[in-house]
């Protein structure tokens, strides 16, 4: 807990909040105002007669130089708190001779006073007092957070299971105030449960189990009953995050189990945040996860209050004291800032009618404005091909840009302003290292288009040269990325015949392999996620393999080898970073065991054996490493627009009839092409198979809204999107050509790579004869447990991050 307390307050110290301790006779209480002190995070404010504290303080020996005091009985404001408490409590007969009194008698009513007017930023209390007592000064003095009725509490729980939770690390509640609540007061815990993971958690995405003892209609009784009302409250309120309920707990922190029980769920095995039925289990349970399960517990929280207030625990400790100041810190941070927003908007962003807005977190892309021209380019490239600048309000997101990685703004950038995020140091570095295995996997779309860099024609296939690069730059092992595009199609393909079989309310299958389109879908249309399949992309396949098959074959310790993807995409960066990109540290039950460790463009991988002097058109050719380095036609023409599609035909084909598929799906024209949304018919085994192959997330969007106002899905059983236009062979990472070239250069690549799929003996996935082994000695065959555990994926709601104003339209007032 000690790393999440030291960031907390880090992230907080610059604001130098200012929290009041009206309990400072303790000595406790004073030990954590010292320690605040000295640590600098926060100003503490005392509350009492000076005299009282500097005794107390001088008999523990507490430094209390530079510690501000407040004496009620002297503090020129009392009379304004006097008359704003009356009148708060006129209808319960207060009058202004009794808020006195209690005002100049508890000192936690008064110190609740001092934040109502704004002259404190927050309060922690409770390390004498009970917690009603905190709450209800808190109640009658603050009152509740616009919008919610209920105060409730939280606990932060941290655990040493980062594959379950947010890195293992949940939100609970509640687990120490509300006994029995209502439905209505379950979906207020839920909500502020939200606020408090994304407050003090950093929780990127909550995502909120509501537990009980059914999972989605399994059991029956009162109590499931109010769970299951609280889900339809939450609904009706149309909250910002995902929820689901109600759930069992192995239901809601298990994968493997939620697919069995709640298929579909897109909070099941990946729930952070857990709302407990009633304050019973909750307490129960917060408390076996402390003492058997070793987590450690932070809180009771205080939530739904309209400012920071904190309760303490009577056994608390200074240090404890300490840390939930700084949790009272952040609280008042985020709450100062919402009421902020709610007054102006001012974004970070200059110049936003040139330029696109880049994040200076973004894990792909950094923008330097000193080499900006304010061409436009950028900008048109993500408005109008890819449907991202101008389908968002920065003042809704909270002045954080949308991104989903694509890099097609670094593509078009000729002038060196935006640029992809370089792990080329990180990569040397695991070089260097002599107990460091180093596997490179190189995509389709890099072999046709790494020439381009090096003076050759467009087009021109240097896979062999390519391949010898890498060994030169210190690769010890160079994998074929097309072998995990194979590995792909025999799971994805299995899927799609599953659901024409099974579950065809599932139908159309989305393809999943372009980890930019699935971003799209998780923001911007998340009602499509249970279509999206859960297959991971070739490269996320790859990894895990080379990590568990490969490294047990090969007698070699995982955690020694280190995984680098060369690939046309910028979005693969954010891809490998994905907290569930760890499936080969979960076999192994060491789950910091990355799948994928670093991702390199074909622009960086052209730089590196620049700047490394290596001659590379005058390379000697050099073949793949055996065991992943064989692969099919169908693996090839995954770097175009269409091949995805008919790959995955061509293995359908085998799979439902148990023959070789013919010329028809072989050479699949219909699919193939820059045009933006291709659409097919195909029949198989009586079976009309309507297909839509598209690339350019704007027309993604064009399509997806004109099929939801015709209600037209049924009539698809699978579409494939691709993110930038063409596929992958146009990933933002490939090589920049200028715009009157940009044309004949994707289409030189996309013959290239249909001419190396005419040229193989193999030409559907399921051929591969090191596919087929893979599976006898290793998986089982697709879709078994051990495919599903490595192979397959959940996907995230995150509409959230569009705030309120989530249906923007370029050129609209907003």
């Amino acid at each position: 807990m000690s790393r999440f307390i030291n960031n907390l307050k880090r992230r907080v110290a610059k604001e130098q909040k200012k929290i009041v301790l009206p309990e400072s006779e303790s000595r406790r209480v004073l030990q954590a105002a010292e320690r605040v002190q000295a640590e600098g995070f926060a100003r503490p404010i005392l509350i009492g007669r000076p005299q009282s504290i500097v005794e107390v303080a001088s008999e523990y020996q507490i430094d209390m130089d530079g510690i501000e005091i407040i004496d009620p009985e002297t503090y020129p404001m009392m009379d304004n708190f006097c008359e704003y408490y009356a009148k708060r409590r006129a209808k319960k007969g207060m009058t202004l001779e009794e808020a006195r009194k209690v005002l100049s008698e508890n000192y936690i009513f008064f110190a609740a006073c001092l934040v109502a007017f704004d002259i404190a930023d927050g309060m922690v209390a409770g390390a004498v007092a009970t917690s009603s007592e905190v709450i209800r000064a808190a109640l009658q003095v603050i009152g509740p957070h616009p919008g919610l009725s209920t105060v409730s509490s939280s606990f932060i729980m941290i655990t040493d299971k980062p594959q379950f939770g947010d890195d293992g690390i949940f939100v609970v509640g509640d687990c120490s105030v509300v006994i029995e609540p209502t439905p209505q007061q379950l979906a207020d815990i839920a909500v502020s449960c939200v606020e408090r993971a994304r407050r003090t958690a950093q929780m990127l995405d909550p995502k909120v189990a509501l537990l009980s003892y059914s999972t989605m209609g399994s059991g029956a009784g009162e109590e499931v009953d109010r769970v299951r009302e609280a889900v339809r409250l939450l609904r009706d309120r149309n909250v910002d995050f995902e929820f689901d309920g109600e759930m069992q707990a192995d239901a809601a922190l298990v994968p493997r189990i939620a697919r069995q029980k709640a298929p579909g769920s897109t909070v099941a095995g990946q729930a952070n945040v857990l709302v407990f039925p009633n304050l019973v289990s909750g307490n129960i349970c917060y408390k076996v996860l402390e003492h058997l399960a070793g987590a450690t517990a932070l809180g009771p929280l205080l939530q739904g209050l309209a400012k920071p207030v904190m309760d303490l625990s009577r056994g608390c400790t200074p240090e404890d004291i300490t840390d939930v100041i700084a949790i009272c810190c952040s609280d008042a941070i985020y709450m100062q800032a919402e009421k902020k927003r709610d007054i102006a908007f001012t974004s970070r962003f200059e110049k936003l009618d040139r330029r696109v807005a880049v994040e200076n977190r973004n894990i792909s892309i950094q923008f330097d404005p000193e080499k900006c021209k304010n061409c436009t380019l950028c900008r048109r490239r993500c408005a109008d091909v890819m449907s991202m600048t101008g389908y968002y309000s920065l003042e809704s997101t909270g002045d954080v840009p949308i991104c989903v990685h694509c890099g097609q703004c670094s593509l078009t950038c000729m002038f060196g302003a935006t640029t992809t995020v370089s792990q080329r140091d990180a990569i040397q570095k695991a070089i260097d290292d002599p107990k460091k295995i180093v596997i490179f996997q190189t995509a389709p779309a890099v072999r046709v288009a790494l020439g381009d860099e090096f003076g050759l024609p467009f087009g021109s296939v240097v896979q062999g040269k390519m391949i010898a690069a890498l060994r030169a730059l210190g690769g010890d092992y160079v994998f074929d990325t097309n072998f995990g595009a194979d590995l792909t199609i025999m799971e994805e393909a299995s899927e799609l015949l599953y659901r024409m079989h099974n579950k065809k309310e599932l139908l159309p299958q989305f393809t999943s392999c372009c980890p930019s389109w699935v971003e799209f879908t998780e923001i911007f249309f998340p009602e499509l996620i249970p279509h999206l399949s859960t297959a991971k992309s070739p490269i996320s396949m790859l990894s895990p393999m080379i990590k568990t098959y490969f490294a047990k074959r090969m007698k070699i310790d995982p955690a020694d080898i280190v995984t680098v993807c060369v690939t046309p995409c910028t979005s693969k960066k954010a891809e490998i970073a994905r907290p569930e990109r760890n499936a080969a540290g979960r076999y192994w039950k060491k789950p910091e065991i990355r799948d994928t460790d670093y991702c390199i463009t074909t622009r960086e991988l052209a730089k590196w054996i620049k700047d490394a002097q290596i001659d590379f058109n005058s390379l000697k050719d050099s073949d793949y490493d055996p065991i992943f380095g064989q692969s099919s036609g169908g693996g090839t023409i995954f770097g175009n627009s269409g091949g995805v599609m008919e790959a995955a035909l061509r293995t359908l084909v085998y799979l439902q009839t148990g023959k070789p598929a013919d010329e028809e799906f072989l050479h699949f024209e219909e699919v193939r092409g820059l045009e933006g949304v291709k659409e097919a018919a195909l029949t198989l085994d009586n079976d009309i198979i309507r297909v839509v192959a598209i690339s350019g997330l704007a027309n993604a969007r064009r399509f997806i809204n004109l099929m939801e106002e015709k209600h037209s899905w049924k009539k698809y059983a699978f579409i494939e999107v691709m993110a930038c236009p063409g596929g992958c062979i146009g990933g933002g990472g490939q090589p920049r050509t200028k715009l009157p070239q940009e044309i004949p250069a994707k289409r030189a690549r996309i013959e290239s790579l249909y001419g190396l799929d005419a040229l193989k003996q193999i030409r559907a996935s399921w051929e591969n004869p090191e596919i087929q082994t893979l599976y006898t000695k290793f998986l089982g065959e697709p879709l078994s447990d051990l495919s599903e555990s490595l192979l397959h994926t959940q996907y995230i709601n995150k509409h959230y991050m569009l705030g309120q104003e989530d249906k923007v339209q370029p050129g609209v007032s907003h």
